[in-house]
């Protein structure tokens, strides 16, 4: 059984347990809270989050981008749930977490209905219910477990809670599929558009024509072909945090970069981007890993403050500027 069915599992059947009921006191079993019973779901499923550093919804998504999850909110329609899959974790910030269990629903811990002794006395305690964007104020975020980042060798979670199987090494025009669709996903994130259907796992023009753009703009041979090499800038483009071997995924130097970054970007890269700008008192809105207008003029402010060309994008001598500025707060 893969991670996916693993904490889906555990999920459900917690939530049918009346042994198992909501507690903010004694919380980490057999009675949680909506944070720690979503992310007790993934430790038993030997996903270590609580090492991590998750304990609450506040820092329950730096934990799990850590540990192999992947934010694939711009992919999901909030009010209707359109494009979620088994595991999927629902998160708001400030309020509330629970897990997306498949077929509209969701395993929910959400209050003690007025009865804080141990156990589920109402049978609504933790309970499985149907999917509905969380008030006030939707969630934040989805986020899905994907483990080990594509072209790896070691066995990871596909994306549609099937057995864990590592993907293909090579993909290419007319093939369709999870490793496709999150190639795609990889090329979004990394700032190449696979056209208007986005991630529908199906390697169509757009995608041999991205993936084409890529190569050409990392000196690959171009072929349209993702083939492993390809595979691997790729994702060190899009996830610079999965590399910790010194490798610099654009010209093997031995320094580890982040990538250039522009209107239309996506991805934790631009996370971090965001939440630079805003500690450094640039102000472009919540850091949700879109690049778009706000983003792009905090982005073109700093630049000016440095004198440097105001052209919207972060490349190697705005990562460097930003850092020093950051190191500068550290080290006063």
């Amino acid at each position: 059984m893969g991670v996916i069915e693993s904490a889906a599992g555990w999920a459900i059947q917690t939530a049918n347990d009346p042994k198992s009921g909501y507690s903010q006191a004694d919380r980490w079993g057999p009675n949680y809270d909506c944070s720690s019973f979503v992310i007790q779901a993934f430790e038993q499923a030997g996903v270590p989050l609580r090492e991590a550093g998750a304990s609450y919804t506040g820092n329950m998504r730096g934990a799990m981008i850590a540990c192999g999850f992947v934010d694939v909110t711009y992919e999901i329609g909030l009010d209707s749930g359109y494009g979620l899959q088994m595991s999927d974790v629902l998160l708001n910030y400030a309020s509330h977490t629970c897990l997306y269990i498949g077929g509209g629903k969701v395993a929910n811990c959400r209050s003690d209905d007025g009865h804080p002794e141990s156990g589920d006395q109402s049978g609504n305690e933790i309970r499985i219910q149907n999917y509905w964007n969380w008030s006030p104020g939707g969630w934040n975020c989805v986020l899905r477990y994907k483990g080990t980042h594509i072209g790896s060798n070691v066995s990871g979670s596909n994306t549609d809670g099937g057995s864990a199987t590592a993907p293909r090494s090579t993909l290419s025009k007319g093939m369709r599929g999870d490793d496709v669709r999150d190639l795609q996903n990889m090329l979004q994130d990394a700032g190449y558009s696979v056209g208007k259907a986005g991630a529908d796992g199906v390697f169509g023009n757009d995608t041999f024509r991205a993936v084409a753009s890529f190569q050409e703009d990392h000196n690959l041979q171009v072929t349209g072909i993702a083939d492993p090499a390809t595979i691997r800038k790729i994702d060190a483009i899009a996830y610079p945090s999965h590399f910790d071997d010194g490798e610099d995924p654009k010209d093997g130097n031995g320094t580890v970069r982040l990538p250039d970054i522009q209107n239309g970007s996506r991805g934790d890269a631009v996370i971090v981007l965001q939440a630079a700008l805003n500690l450094l008192g640039y102000p472009c809105g919540k850091a949700d890993g879109i690049c778009g207008p706000m983003t792009v003029a905090a982005l073109n402010r700093f630049k000016e403050t440095r004198l440097l060309p105001a052209t919207g994008s972060a490349d190697a001598a705005l990562w460097e500027e930003l850092l020093t500025e950051l190191l500068k707060g550290v080290r006063k």
